[in-house]
């Protein structure tokens, strides 16, 4: 076109045909917006398919629709029929520019539509190209209305008896926008000098009234028809023509500011200039209603990255009338249920809930958390639920949607800032979607910035931009632009009240305001290329010049210059780019020079201008930097001020003083005790610790180890120990170091001291949890060595669920004999050295050869033993960091690990990570898929059932069993096999080992780990096992096409037994029983050689399990003789004791009942026939029933006669309690069951 053409196009203002926009659907004029093009939030224009839109209320008569302008209430865009201009005499009658004077208070709510702003109010003629300014035409190639999802939206109310217009009617003409207010140092474009008085009332952006004609009849509240407006919008989506059947939403009007004696239940009186609130855009975002007083937030940072909440314990099966909604954590793919409190709105696609998340357990989980008035959590944090239907229902198309969504929750997924929105979970079926979102009780800033008489505090929006600036430099730090900052996109984290008591803003040590509405970002290409983008998107008001001119634009800059438009509007209480409050003018022309004024950058200060219009240093003394921040932003793009110039400005770089402001944030449960003015005592203590003011600020971590150097397992932890405290240290926080009990299997195996090692599991998760509970430590580091150690200290993670992870000591170098050829040797070979002995295959010294080379040093047992199975089955669920399990204990990649350690802590606490996030359902099936992989320890059956236990998993034996029955047997390792996990380690390691299973399917890497990171992340960089290798075999020739690990079940063990059949020794056994009511008796019925090799023999060994034992004793002595004297192939030992890691041959433990309890394994007698079938799955006692009878009733007497074997039942001390509260071997020995 010529520029003469276009001259002429500023001058008529006439109806836009429909057919202007050929995406839309005309077949029934309906018009849908999404929200962030995620059709979450509904923004409709109705019409009748010809050349203006329509939409006819109750008992209104479309004849007189130019009567009727109702404005405000955003992110709704009804158009009812638009007819001719008002009268400049009817204007300047009521002129509201001249009768009102500025309220500091009031914001313009909403922006309509570009689309909106091009519509003018002749109904029935089409648009002139004269009537469009140039800007116009240049952005109106994919301009659609882009609702706001925020909730918080207003309207205007009417004023009874009188036309008068307020600051809305001078965008009457364009759809009634109460869009924000603009201004230009032009004195042509704002009209005549004079006008501009500052004594003339002026409602602001915030505060409005709507027109009634005179010749209209009063209605009630309930007749009075709206007009609702929202954001002018420039956005690439352009929704699907769809049919969707529109309900009335209700109006909540706030009850912000009323009169008293008024309630929000008020509706539209005319004499009030309160707003109006729709209720299912208010909490689009989890706003409260102001009718509604909202949860106090939590003591963290808003909108921390995390993904844990407090959470409401049901039963296992809830009220059937309550609705749960079922989504997967975003961090860590767990899945999550929320229950609906109540439903907070409804919209055209979506509706939104209030909802509190729900899990099944058994016990409650602690609030670490102070209650202070104002700022304290909740016991229930809430979450607002999005859900939007797909199809006819909810009128989004379900392609379109997919893509939107996916496109921003991978940005969403992909930042982690304490001012930055956050997605909490999200779910979907072939109905809908569902989003979860964080609870923001204050609101938007938009409100923040109109609910008050006075204007916000320098300080106030001091801390609020600087957060902002940092939010925003951090998302272009990784490539992301926003492009659609404004104040109706900013989230407060804090209510009113809580506000109201924060006396230093600089010192405040958590985030106030969240920027959320991430569904127009995009990421931009790294250098060299090029950041340019084309897309003409956001919201006009706030939109740069080179955007609302169609050219290229670098989207950084545009959101500084978004920032700079929200900046003086929370100071000057208005827009930059609206006309002067009182210009005179038609108010359809001043506002149709908007986007000039835009694209000229011309604008002035009001509220701190002197009498010449420039900036005033009295008025504006406390914004001085503010002044300088937003006259370096709001100019052309070649002179801008970038946001790290900003930044670097005193007033904002200064704006945040909090000390260790990041570790302050994590000392979410010691500040119980270093904070409060009452706990005066506590702080002394700490402070004789040696902690500094500094320090009690800081998070406390406790170091736990199980340090003691009477066990080469253990005796390097306290070195260990102290080099994770100085990875603390470095870290920025507190450790605290101490210690807990052990028991060394291999000391006190085969004697009564063993006795005492399953217990000390639950005395290692007892006393953990006794110091994290009691010294109220943020986080804890175990550090566990031997056999029980391990699952001792993930029980107390889990118990605490606290950011947590394990370290685990490591494991012994093979130690060398002369006597052996200078083979690999290790403490099984120990063990068997005394049988070996007994049949004369070696001599004494050899065997004083063996035992005394067999543990070179610290560390522990080096096979596939206990010890390395459960560090293994840990390292795979994600509670240590990756080689942690195979790293040797004296090595330098063990101290680099315990360094490492404390910034691993530290990212937990951050992002709140705790055990129960990682120790899920599909963490424990890896665990007992690498447990059979690698021809694990059985005792393996008894910890993960234990572990899962703590953090209200159930598990239970025939999981195993599942397990077992597809997985192969691979991992040539002792006690099985020759390899030891130093072997392991020379070819990868277990990270290589998990690699390989990853790729081939095996396990699942989408488990979060301690790392902060999926399993699969970890890996990504992990070498492969080199080709050669020999230890772990390809899935193609596995040692055993099943799983080493059997659930047995029959007459002898009809409560579950677990064998240890690898298949060397074959896969059944049938022989005669040889009964033994001690262990003892059996090495000395070997030593006399009464168990011959020619006969098949069953040893049976009883009244060793948990309560007869009392302690459940290991096998690995009797066992190793066994192997020792040769006898592996003609004996099966069973016991309702347990075996070693160690321990290999037919083995069936764990049999329950056991025999103190009146299990059928006491009354198993000499010579009876028993038939173990690992096949089958049985273990049954060839004696019918008739028989059976009988000897349980000789049993009972002698029981009653107390002439049975002793068991715990009787006992005192320690064991005793052991026994009376443990339970069965199939539920894992627990201890701390409520049943």
């Amino acid at each position: 076109m010529s520029d003469s053409d276009s001259s002429q196009r500023t001058g008529r203002s006439q109806s836009l045909p429909l057919t202007q926009f050929p995406r839309l659907h005309e077949a029934d004029a309906t018009t849908l917006s999404t929200d962030n093009a995620t059709n979450t939030t509904p923004s409709l224009s109705h019409g009748d398919g010809r050349n203006h839109s329509t939409l006819v209320y109750k008992d209104h008569d479309p004849a007189n629709a130019t009567q009727h302008h109702h404005h405000g209430l955003p992110s709704l865009h009804i158009r009812t029929d638009i007819a001719g201009p008002v009268s400049m005499d009817a204007l300047k009658e009521n002129d509201a520019f001249l009768n009102q004077s500025l309220s500091p208070g009031s914001i313009p709510r909403r922006t309509p539509s570009l689309r909106a702003m091009l519509a003018t109010s002749a109904p029935n003629e089409g648009l002139s190209p004269a009537s469009i300014s140039s800007p116009q035409l240049v952005a109106m190639g994919d301009i659609t209305p882009l609702p706001s999802p925020i909730g918080g939206m207003t309207s205007w109310r009417h004023r009874r008896g009188s036309q008068s217009l307020s600051r809305t009617s001078s965008a009457m003409s364009r759809n009634g926008s109460s869009l924000s207010l603009r201004l230009s140092d032009s004195s042509q474009m704002l009209g005549p000098a004079e006008s501009r008085s500052r004594n003339k009332p002026y409602p602001g952006l915030g505060k409005a009234t709507a027109e009634i004609s005179p010749d209209t009849p009063d209605k009630g509240p309930q007749e009075t028809a709206h007009k609702h407006t929202r954001n002018r919008s420039l956005s690439e989506y352009v929704p699907p023509g769809r049919s969707v059947p529109i309900k009335p939403r209700p109006i909540a009007v706030s009850g912000a500011g009323l009169p008293q004696g008024m309630t929000s239940s008020v509706s539209t009186d005319s004499k009030s200039t309160n707003l109006h609130r729709e209720e299912y855009l208010a909490i689009q975002r989890g706003i409260a209603l102001p009718t509604v007083r909202p949860p106090t937030p939590p003591r963290s940072r808003g909108n921390e990255a995390g993904d844990v909440e407090s959470v409401i314990l049901q039963s296992p099966s809830p009220d059937a009338s309550e609705e749960i909604y079922s989504v997967r954590s975003i961090r860590t793919d767990q899945p999550r249920k929320y229950r609906k409190l109540r439903q907070l709105g409804q919209g055209t696609f979506s509706q939104v809930s209030l909802a509190v998340r729900v899990e099944n357990r058994e016990s409650s989980e602690v609030n670490d958390g102070p209650v202070m008035d104002g700022l304290a959590p909740t016991t229930q944090k809430l979450v607002a639920v999005k859900i939007i239907e797909y199809g006819p229902a909810g009128g989004a198309d379900e392609e379109r949607l997919e893509v939107s969504l996916k496109r921003e929750v991978e940005i969403l997924k992909s930042v982690n800032h304490p001012s930055l929105v956050q997605l909490k979970a999200f779910g979907s079926d072939e109905k809908r979607a569902l989003l979860v979102l964080d609870y923001c009780p204050g609101g938007d800033l938009f409100d923040v910035a109109a609910s008050g008489v006075k204007p916000m505090s320098a300080a106030v929006i001091r801390r609020i931009f600087a957060e902002l600036v940092d939010a925003v430099r951090y998302l272009h730090g990784n490539y992301i632009v926003h492009r659609d900052i404004k104040l109706e996109n900013v989230l407060v984290t804090l209510p009113p009240t809580a506000m109201e008591k924060i006396t230093d803003w600089r010192t405040y040590d958590r985030a106030v305001v969240t920027l959320s509405d991430l569904g127009l970002s995009r990421r931009i290409p790294e250098p060299p290329e090029s950041p340019l983008l084309q897309t003409r998107c956001g919201s006009e008001d706030y939109a740069a010049p080179e955007i609302l001119m169609g050219q290229p634009y670098d989207g950084r800059s545009t959101d500084a210059w978004a920032l700079g438009v929200l900046l003086y509007a929370m100071m000057e209480n208005r827009l930059p780019f609206d006309a002067l409050p009182g210009a005179r003018g038609d108010p359809e022309k001043l506002r149709a020079r908007t986007p000039h004024r835009i694209a000229r950058c011309e604008w002035a200060w009001y509220r701190y201008a002197d009498s010449d219009g420039e900036w005033d240093p009295v008025k504006g003394k406390d914004l001085e930097g503010a002044r300088e921040c937003v006259e370096g932003l709001l100019k052309r793009n070649t002179r801008r001020k970038g946001l790290d110039e900003i930044a670097a400005l005193d007033w904002v770089k200064d704006a945040i003083d909090v000390p260790d402001s990041e570790e302050t944030a994590l000392n979410k449960v010691s500040r119980n005790v270093t904070q409060p003015i009452s706990q005066g005592a506590s702080q002394a203590m700490l402070y004789a610790t040696g902690l500094t003011e500094e320090d009690m600020n800081k998070a406390q971590v406790g170091i736990s180890s199980v340090w003691y150097n009477g066990n080469p397992c253990n005796m390097h932890l306290l070195d260990l120990s102290n080099r994770v405290r100085e990875g603390v240290q470095k870290a920025g926080l507190v450790g605290f170091q101490f210690n807990t009990v052990g028991v060394s299997d291999a000391i006190s195996m085969g004697t009564k001291g063993m006795r005492f090692s399953l217990q000390s599991r639950d005395l290692i998760a007892d006393s953990i949890e006794t110091v994290m509970g009691g010294q109220w430590y943020d986080a804890n580091i175990s550090i566990p060595g031997c056999d029980k150690n391990m699952p001792g200290v993930l029980m107390a993670m889990g118990r605490v669920n606290r950011p947590s992870l394990m370290v685990y000591g490591g494991t012994i170098k093979p130690g060398c004999a002369k006597t052996q050829n200078n083979a690999d040797i290790d403490i099984v070979s120990a063990f068997q050295a005394y049988g070996q002995f007994l049949t004369g295959e070696i001599t004494e010294n050899q065997r004083f050869d063996i035992i005394r080379n067999a543990c070179p040093g610290g560390g522990a047992c080096g096979g596939m033993y206990t010890a390395n199975t459960m560090a293994t089955a840990i390292e795979v669920m994600g509670m240590t960091l990756p080689g942690s399990s195979s790293n040797p204990a004296e090595s330098k990649a063990k101290d680099l690990e315990c360094l490492a350690a404390g910034e691993a802590i530290k990212r937990l606490l951050k992002e709140d990570i705790r055990p129960s996030d990682i120790l899920t359902r599909q963490a424990f099936e890896n665990a007992m898929i690498v447990v059979n992989i690698t021809g694990g320890s059985t005792n393996a059956v008894l910890h993960l059932i234990a572990i899962a236990d703590s953090v209200g998993i159930k598990l239970d034996i025939e999981d195993f069993q599942k397990v077992s029955d597809r997985t192969p047997f691979l991992a040539d390792l002792k006690p099985s096999g020759k390899y030891v996990m130093a072997d392991l380690h020379n070819i990868g390691g277990t990270p290589s080992l998990l690699k390989f299973l990853l790729k081939e399917g095996v396990i699942d890497g989408s488990g979060m780990t301690v790392t902060g990171e999926t399993l699969a992340k970890n890996l990504e960089k992990v070498p492969d096992f080199p080709a050669d290798q020999k230890i772990i075999r390809p899935l193609s020739n596995p040692i055993k096409k099943t799983g080493h690990i059997q659930i047995l079940r029959g007459s002898l063990a009809p409560g579950g037994s677990v064998g240890k059949i690898t298949g060397k020794e074959g896969t059944r056994f049938v022989g005669k029983a040889r009964v033994f009511d001690h262990e003892d008796d059996f090495i000395a019925a070997l030593e006399r050689n009464e168990i011959k090799k020619e006969e098949k023999t069953v040893v049976v060994i009883r009244y060793t399990g948990p309560k007869g034992g009392p302690g459940m004793p290991e096998m690995l002595k009797p066992s190793s003789a066994l192997m020792g004297a040769g006898l592996g192939s003609s004996c099966a030992l069973i016991t309702d004791g347990r075996f070693s890691g160690g321990s290999h041959g037919f083995l069936i433990g764990h049999i329950v009942p056991e025999a103190a309890v009146g299990g059928p394994i006491g009354l198993v007698k000499d010579g009876d026939t028993i038939t173990i079938d690992s096949e089958k799955r049985l273990l049954d006692l060839d004696v019918d029933e008739t028989e059976l009878a009988r000897r349980r009733q000789e049993w009972e007497a002698l029981r009653d006669a107390g002439k049975l074997p002793q068991t715990g039942l009787t006992m005192r001390g320690t064991l005793g309690k052991y026994a009376r509260t443990v339970k069965d071997a199939s539920h894992g020995c627990i201890t701390d069951s409520v049943e």
